[in-house]
């Protein structure tokens, strides 16, 4: 079974579709990007959608100081740390808020994600592949070499295994069904211009369950 994040959300009308069509997860930015959400606007999506799905905050290199403002008033289930936070922060941040931990790891570059793995392998509930990207921590629309993604899996053990980068309605399928990807992190490959497109959101999650179960 592949579970679905939609990352990137900014309006009450996405995040009320992403919970009729029973995604897993939703993301917010608080990072720099130009899907970056303040803590209220965040806060007034969530209390809009009462049923919305899990709420992922998304965030790149924060202090504590910018984790306690933003957690103080938004209600995360997780927090996604996608810059270049050390094993030992994640922990911090896990023990400091007592919530599940995903850390980022970029393939392609110069570090060995593999061998990233084993370094944080006891301080994260999950990993997040995404492409390398030497101006950008994420969000870029590009795919790594989905051959190593086996190889990843194979390293995450008992960790979960998240596939980002590059994945579209048109590749999605093969995530799913050749490489059996637990679960799948898309932004720009449900958006036209630069928005979140509510026809790429239903065809890319109606792909992904057509081969559930």
């Amino acid at each position: 079974m592949t579970r679905i994040k939609i990352c990137g959300i900014k309006r009450a009308e996405t995040l009320a579709q992403l919970a009729s069509l029973g995604v897993d997860y939703a993301g917010f930015v608080f990072a720099p990007s130009r899907r970056r959400v303040e803590a209220a606007a965040a806060r007034a999506l969530l209390d809009a959608v009462p049923d919305h799905p899990p709420a992922v905050g998304v965030f790149v290199n924060p202090t504590l100081d910018e984790l306690d403002e933003v957690l103080g008033q938004v209600p995360l289930a997780v927090v996604q740390l996608h810059g270049q936070e050390s094993p030992e922060y994640c922990r911090i941040v896990k023990e400091r808020y007592s919530l599940p931990v995903w850390k980022a790891l970029a393939v392609g570059g110069e570090d060995d994600a593999v061998s990233e793995i084993g370094r944080y392998a006891k301080a994260v509930g999950a990993f997040l592949f995404d492409t390398y990207d030497p101006g950008q921590a994420g969000g870029t629309g590009k795919r790594f070499s989905w051959e190593h993604i086996p190889q990843l899996q194979a390293a995450c053990q008992d960790r979960t295994c998240i596939i980002a980068g590059g994945i579209n309605a048109e590749n999605v399928q093969e995530l799913v069904l050749r490489y059996q990807a637990g679960m799948i992190d898309v932004s720009s490959g449900v958006e036209t211009d630069g928005e979140k497109d509510t026809e790429k959101i239903k065809t890319l999650v109606e792909r992904v369950k057509a081969h559930v179960g």
